[in-house]
Order: C-alpha cells, then structure tokens, then sequence
C-alpha cells in the first residue's frame, strides 16, 4: 500500500456474514450549535453517516475530517472522538450493531486478500468511503432508520437482513469501484477523497505512487475507466451535489470549498454532469429524511 509522510490510506474492519448481526438502536442527529462529536469507547459497532454538514473526529490513530454523503464505521472497542466541534445544522445519521466474534480491524489490504476475505463469506468495510448522490447505501440506511421505529412483523428478521446489505454494499463502494486491482489507485482515489479541495497534478501524483506520469495515466484509465483528471473531477462535483442539497452553502462557497476559483467554470461543469445549474440544487427543498421527528 501507498503512503505520504506518515498517512495511511486505507483501514478496513473485518465481519464475518451472520445471521446474528442486530440493529441496537439508529436515529438522527441535529446539531444547532456545533460541537465535537462525543470522545468514547463503546462495545458495539458504529455506523455514522453526514446527511449535511462536516464533522471532524478520529478513531484509534486515524483522523477524518467527514462532510456530507461520507460514512464511517466506529468500530467497537475503538476510542473515536472529535477532534473539533461539527459545522453549525450538521445532520447525520446512525446506526449501532452489535459486535460479533471474528469481527476484526486490519490495515492495507490488498485486493486479493479483500478478494480472498469475500469468497470466505466476510465482509471487509473501509473505515470511511463516500457514498456519493441517490447511492442505494442511503436509500438503505433511511429504510432501516423507517424499519426500526415502525411495528412491523418480523422487524428483526428483516432488520438483520436489510443490514447485512447494507455491510455488502458498503464493501463493494469500499473496493474502489471495483478499482483496487492496484494498490496505487487506491492511494490516488482516497488522497481525491481526503482532500477534495486540492487539485493535484499528474507530476504530484507520479511522485506520490513512484510511477511516470505516462505509465500512471494510461494504467489508471484502464482500472477505472477513467483518467485521473476526470475521475477527481467527478468526485469534487459529486460531494458538491450533496452539499449543495444541504442547503446551508452558497453555490461560490461550494465552488471555494472544491477547489473552484472561478464559480462560472464550475458551474459549467457541473451542469455538464448533472444537466442541471447549481443554483437549481440549491433551490430545492431539502429531503424530507432529514426532517424525521426521531431526533436523538
């Protein structure tokens, strides 16, 4: 695996596929007036996701800084705490799950062994991934969120099974798109991924992954099917979808916050993408998941 001065790139946790993985309790959060995120060690496993909004916080020796459409698993056992208060009406998602024997946490895959892990019936969960616009992975999370509060028969049964799916979809995000067929092309997404404000050169990247910038473009185009400048530009205007949906960002302030000096260009890209103007995002209604009365 790749590293830059002393950054680890990819850390995964470990479950085993059971049928007694149980939901223990999810909700909603809203927070008016930021603060940081509790400083705890729990017995039970963590699934946070950032509805709107940016929540900075570290798990064991790791630090996230976590904005809208990004997921992380808490792992039992684990110490996470904030590291800095959240942004002012950050809203986030969670769900607890119990820990089960064989649940583990492991550093630096590679793809075979996640390869390996999946034939042997485990799930293997990247500590964060980006769930990116309308993933199945939210509409998920809101359907558990609904199952858990209702009266429905069955609801453990089907509480279970809807997160087993939701695990297995999350590992399949956290394969890199399918991309981590080389190592290298992890540490080129995830580095888009951690800092989504910078745009890096090819002359960065070659220098970070110890390739040529011709051998390195032309292998990542043909993993991801992609090039890299398309690749970063498609997340930055990803995560700039959702943050615009959350409603409490001017289109120039989401522009600054990518990595977009002149607004009209972003602006241009992004309806190149979405077929639609930023500002139009910004206008609607924000999604009524966010609004549910089970605020804890």
């Amino acid at each position: 695996m790749y590293f830059s001065e002393g950054e680890n790139w990819m850390s995964f946790t470990v479950l085993p596929v059971m049928e007694r993985r149980q939901v223990l309790l999810c909700g909603t959060n809203v927070y008016p007036v930021p603060e940081p995120h509790l400083d705890r060690v729990m017995d039970v496993h963590d699934l946070l996701y950032i509805f709107s909004g940016e929540q900075p916080l570290a798990q064991d020796e790791e630090s996230f800084s976590l904005r809208t459409g990004d997921l992380v698993l808490l792992r039992a056992g684990s110490h996470h705490y904030g590291t800095a208060p959240c942004s002012v009406n950050m809203r986030s998602i969670f769900i607890h799950f119990n820990a089960l024997p064989g649940d583990r946490s492991a550093q630096a895959l590679s793809g075979e062994e996640i390869d390996r892990l999946n034939r042997d019936n485990f799930f293997v969960v990247p500590t964060v991934v980006h769930c990116g616009q309308n993933n199945l992975t939210t509409r998920l999370i809101n359907a558990i969120i609904d199952l858990y509060w209702s009266h429905r028969p069955n609801k453990e049964r089907r509480l279970t099974l809807m997160l087993n799916l939701l695990l297995d979809e999350i590992s399949a995000i956290g394969r890199a798109e399918d991309v981590a067929q080389e190592e290298w092309t992890v540490a080129i997404i995830n580095l888009f991924r951690k800092h989504p404000e910078r745009n890096y050169s090819l002359d960065e990247l070659s220098q970070i992954v110890n390739m040529g910038v011709r051998n390195m473009s032309a292998r990542f185009r043909e993993i991801v099917g992609k090039s890299i400048h398309q690749y970063q530009m498609d997340l930055k205007l990803e995560m700039a979808y959702m943050d615009l949906r959350s409603g409490n960002l001017t289109v120039g302030e989401v522009a600054d916050r990518y990595g977009f000096s002149d607004a009209f260009y972003f602006s241009k890209q992004f309806k190149k993408k979405f077929g639609v103007n930023p500002k139009q995002i910004k206008s609607r209604e924000p999604s009524a998941n966010i609004n549910r009365s089970r605020v804890t």
